[in-house]
């Protein structure tokens, strides 16, 4: 199930947020701002997904390759959940 393979990679991504000290604050809360997003999308509080929010994990994803691998795996897992979707 692709929404559940979806809401366990955002719970993932917000458990590795907070454990991740290393991570400066503004970066944090960008993650945390796009996991809320996917969030209220997945829970149909919203009218429909939100165009743009792949390319703004792509970047993301770009950013924490280097510095924070297991960061930048979950934000691949969330893109290609996505993608499956169809989005």
């Amino acid at each position: 199930m692709p929404k559940e393979e979806l809401q366990n990679s955002v719970s993932e991504l917000k458990t590795q947020l907070d454990d991740a000290g290393e991570v400066p604050a503004v970066d944090k809360q960008a993650l945390s701002e796009l996991a809320t997003r996917l969030e209220v999308m997945m829970n149909g509080s919203s009218e429909h997904w939100e165009e743009g929010l792949v390319d703004e994990l792509e970047k993301q994803l770009i950013q924490y390759e280097e510095a924070h691998p297991l960061i930048a795996r979950i934000i691949s897992q969330i893109i290609t959940t996505l993608n499956g979707m169809g989005l």
